[in-house]
């Protein structure tokens, strides 16, 4: 036995000492443990809420799958020459008026427009619907069957964004207002005669719950006639005309995210759009998505703009989207802005630009696209230099609505554009124009009309009638906390697609057809019952909001007067009938105003709008961002008699 305990062996009294040693230890480690434990239990909880209001912000279908598309092609492959959205002027401007008629099949089917699969509307097979070329005059004749079946297929009616409808106010599309949907397994008829005095930039779209989010849309273009054969002035200022339907896209379905945005937990705030879409097209990164909603994603590649001329082209731009206004820019080269909303020109001082916007939703934009311009774009505007050897498209989504960021969204993106090879047409020369000098970005809200025609002056100066709306969107306990859109407290929601709508029923049957959200609200339509082309409205709308509204108006066009936001200081809304508010009025534009028919409201602030009460009937009034629309922020406007031949043909089109 050895009697030598170990070097390395602890005596008994250094084993007490390291025991009452370590106990104070393990009691000083005990706090710390604790407090790391409660740190990484909250880091966790962080991290899964971040990841669920993520997923609110950002909503997705349900299913994954990753692969390269089918459907690829090469940037100079975009939005080709020859897709259809290249427009044929020469083939209407020198014919007579004539009936166009067309047949429409509407179905549904699973496309991938940006690479993501969503179940979108097809007008004959085509996203977006085809294409109408007219000329002002003409008669079209559209038979729309609803070819849609199962538990889930939906009526459906198409409104004919900024045309006048004068004397055929039935066909206007306006569900529960000027006709009953087509239900599934129905068909109906359109037929109208186009104003021989309209012209321009139009389009047609779903007017019938949030359809319009699905791709239920199409491009319309009017042709003004041209006298004879021959270069005129269109012809020398661009080679070619094109159609941009460009706008905003939600890859879930609409009425999913509408729930989204009813819902009481989200307190009125739009749900951000997912991607974008030019002319049906677009490109989704699918490392984007969120881990907590992925999507059934294609690689696709980036689509390219392909312009059908060498040097100036026309393009006539639609924003089509659902809540985010557009600013355009290029990258080499300039655009000038020619005419708004339809053929509604602008001043001939306008000047070109690297960039116009902003554009909103149920606007449109005609420019000419002038490749030599000397704007030196990427300096001015500080682009990145990667791309200058390819000549590009950018277009911004404006973030006004979108206060709840989506982190999957590419809000600017770039398009290859990409001009026909040769030189410019021998007739095609610059525009000869009294213009400003070049800008690197011109504010589309400071257009300005050319020189009022002095036989309207005196009328456009002394309007005979005043109206004043206040619009708002309401979030009430009175409605369990859902948004409620309101114009001069009544609110436009139509809740029985296939209901009798109000152009078929007696005045009094009218609150009756169309329920308030809550009790405090009545339905109210204003009516002016004088009218001609003598007698002009004064029209006032007035936003309580802290977000802009674009309105567009059924039936009219309107010179805009003026518009302000409010300053510090100022009050919010302006009455012209209040004598007290007079010291607030805005100067007012009746020299140059521009014409229009969709204006944007800016937030807490307020246009004035005037026109001739020269279209008798029942008009909606109301908001293009769908989502305020289908919350309720409409009205409807009686102008004169409603004439008893749309009474009686509005009366037949429901099944009940």
């Amino acid at each position: 036995m050895d009697k030598h305990p170990r070097a390395d062996a602890p005596s008994p009294s250094m084993a007490s000492l390291e025991t009452a040693a370590a106990e104070p230890l393990r009691r000083r480690r005990r706090p710390l443990l604790a407090v790391l434990s409660t740190a990484l239990f909250c880091a966790t909880a962080m991290i899964l809420y971040l990841t669920y209001v993520h997923s609110l912000r950002a909503p997705m279908p349900k299913s994954v799958q990753l692969h390269p598309s089918h459907q690829a092609q090469s940037p100079a492959s975009g939005v080709a020459a020859d897709d259809g959205f290249t427009l044929r002027p020469q083939d209407h401007i020198y014919r007579e008026a004539r009936t166009i008629r067309l047949a429409w099949n509407v179905t549904k089917a699973t496309r991938s427009p940006d690479g993501v699969s969503k179940t979108i509307y097809l007008i004959n097979g085509q996203f977006p619907g085809p294409l109408i070329e007219a000329r002002s005059g003409d008669e079209l004749v559209v038979n729309v069957r609803n070819s849609m079946a199962g538990d889930d297929a939906e009526a459906i009616s198409v409104h004919w964004h900024g045309l006048h409808m004068k004397g055929a106010n039935e066909m206007d599309g306006a569900v529960g207002l000027t006709q009953c949907a087509i239900g599934p397994a129905e068909d109906f008829t359109y037929r109208f005669r186009i104003d021989e005095h309209q012209s321009g930039t139009f389009w047609y779209h779903a007017h019938a719950g949030v359809q319009r989010a699905d791709g239920l849309f199409g491009g319309l273009v009017i042709h003004k006639p041209a006298a004879s054969p021959g270069p005129d002035l269109s012809t020398r200022q661009y080679e070619a005309e094109q159609l941009l339907l460009v706008g905003d896209w939600y890859h879930r379905p609409a009425a999913a995210v509408l729930d989204w945005f009813m819902d009481p937990n989200h307190y009125a705030y739009e749900p951000a759009p997912d991607s974008m879409l030019i002319n049906g097209r677009g490109f989704y990164n699918c490392s984007m998505a969120v881990t907590a909603r992925p999507i059934n994603c294609s690689l696709a590649e980036k689509p390219a703009v392909r312009l059908a001329g060498s040097h100036r082209v026309k393009l006539r731009i639609v924003n089509t989207g659902i809540t985010s206004g557009l600013t355009l820019s290029l990258s080499h080269g300039a655009m000038r802005l020619v005419a708004v909303d339809g053929a509604s020109p602008v001043s001939p001082s306008t000047p070109a630009a690297a960039a116009i916007g902003v554009l909103y939703p149920g606007e449109r934009m005609d420019i000419i696209v002038d490749r030599t311009a000397p704007i030196d774009t990427d300096s001015t505007r500080g682009h990145n230099q990667a791309d200058s050897d390819q000549p590009q498209l950018r277009i911004a989504l404006d973030k006004e609505n979108m206060g709840l960021k989506n982190f999957a969204l590419t809000r600017k993106q770039s398009f290859p554009l990409v001009w026909k090879a040769g030189e410019p047409d021998a007739a095609s020369t610059p525009a000869q124009h009294d213009a400003k000098a070049p800008v690197s970005h011109f504010v589309l809200g400071e257009a300005s009309g050319p020189p009022l025609d002095p036989s309207l002056l005196a009328l456009i100066e002394h309007p005979q009638e005043t109206a004043v709306l206040y619009t708002t969107m309401l979030v009430r306990a009175a409605n369990h906390n859902r948004p409620v859109g309101t114009v001069n407290h009544t609110s436009w929601a139509v809740s029985d697609p296939k209901g009798r709508p109000l152009l078929s029923l007696d005045r009094e049957q009218w609150p009756s057809a169309i329920p308030q959200p809550t009790a405090a609200q009545t339905l109210k339509v204003p009516w002016f019952r004088e009218s001609g082309p003598g007698r002009w409205l004064e029209l006032v709308i007035n936003n309580f909001d802290d977000k802009g509204h674009p309105f567009h108006m059924h039936g009219y066009s309107f010179y805009v007067v003026a518009s302000r936001r409010a300053q510090m200081g100022q009050a919010i809304g302006y009455n012209p009938l209040d004598p007290a508010a007079a010291a607030q009025a805005p100067p007012v534009n009746t020299a140059s105003p521009l014409r229009k028919d969709t204006v944007y409201v800016p937030p807490q602030g307020h246009v004035v709008l005037r026109f001739p009460l020269d279209n008798d009937g029942l008009w909606l009034l109301h908001c293009h961002v769908l989502w305020h629309q289908a919350a309720g922020m409409g009205i409807v406007l009686q102008v004169g008699e409603i004439p008893a031949g749309a009474r009686q043909r509005a009366s037949t089109l429901c099944v009940k």
